[in-house]
Formats: structure tokens, sequence, C-alpha cells
């Protein structure tokens, strides 16, 4: 039976989940199948998609072992496009008041906090602010337990500890965020980085 992989490309994305695929043959037939699928489903499921889907379509039968699954993560992927838009810091008499926006396609999520300005302090409620930022995106409960300014191979970082309370259950979170322009701005970076993270 002649094959032609371009069929066998079209009958496999179909398939729900699959993102792409890439027939691979030569004169004695299939080589390999290479499949981009969501998370939704586990790879032997999809490989068995696969298998049904080429057999109902053509008739033709293929070894499950020529199949390979690569996952994309959509639900990390969503989070990882909240980017840290903008910060302001001003003091209010003995405090200081720090407020983030954070930006998804079009929208703007906005949060604000505040609290004494020492310097420990001050990483904190940037961090909490960009919390407060994308509070309304989750159910959950995310607060900024610790944040420390460390060094690593030469570059200082900043390090953020959120628990995260879902269902009863707190979750210990990281973040990081190497200090580029601003600490405060690598602080709520290190918050919004252990928020996607959750």
């Amino acid at each position: 039976m002649s094959i032609d992989p371009k069929k066998l490309e079209s009958i496999i994305t179909q398939i729900s989940g699959i993102i792409a695929a890439r027939v691979v043959s030569d004169t004695d037939g299939l080589k390999e199948i290479h499949v981009v699928a969501d998370s939704a489903k586990n790879p032997k499921q999809i490989v068995r998609d696969v298998e049904t889907a080429i057999l109902a379509s053509t008739g033709l039968r293929i070894d499950r072992k020529i199949v390979s699954v690569a996952q994309l993560n959509q639900e990390y992927q969503q989070v990882d496009e909240y980017k840290l838009e903008s910060i302001k810091a001003e003091e209010v008499g003995k405090n200081l008041k720090v407020t983030v926006t954070v930006k998804h396609d079009d929208e703007i999520y906005e949060g604000s906090s505040e609290g004494p300005k020492t310097s420990l302090q001050r990483l904190r409620i940037a961090a909490s602010a960009a919390l407060k930022a994308v509070d309304e995106l989750s159910s959950n409960v995310f607060s900024v337990d610790d944040v420390r300014i460390i060094n690593l191979a030469g570059k200082d970082f900043v390090v953020c500890h959120v628990t995260k309370l879902a269902n009863d259950r707190e979750k210990s979170i990281i973040g990081s965020a190497e200090i580029e322009r601003d600490v405060l701005f690598a602080a709520a970076n290190a918050a919004l980085d252990a928020w996607k993270r959750a």
C-alpha cells in the first residue's frame, strides 16, 4: 500500500487534543510518527487514538513503537503569558505603597500593597502587590512568606517563597527573578513566577 504522509498527518491532526503531527516514511513504509498534543490525555491514550484513526481511515495497521508524543502543558503556557508591565512605589508616611500592573493580551490587572519601608518589608510589599494584581484570576489563596536576595554565578536574584492554599491544603512554591533594573521589580516578578508555577 502506498503511503501519503500528508494524508496521514491530516488524519492525525483531526484527533482531539492533537496540535501538530509529522509523518516520516520511505520506500519500505512508515518510519516515524511525531505528535504534539496538549496535556488532556496520557501519552498511551494518544498513541492508541493515532493507531485507531489511521486504521479506521486507511485500513493501515501501524506499529505503536514508531509513534512519539510530545505534550505541552497548556495551563502553564496560558499563565506564562502574564507579564509584569509596570511597578510604582510611593512613600505614605512611614510606609511604602507599591502598585503593580500585570498585562495579559489586552487585559491589565492592578494590585497594591502597603507596609513598613524596611529593606526586607519593601521586597515583601512588592511581591504581595504582584499577587494581589492576579488575585481575581484564581479561587485559591496565595501569600508571600519570605523574600530574599541571593547571589548565584556572580548575579543577584530575588527568591520568593509563596504559600498556596487550595481545598484546605497548603503548598509551598518558590519563584525567582534576576535583578536587572530594580530590586522591587524583581521581587514582584519573583512572586509572579511563583504564581505561574502554582
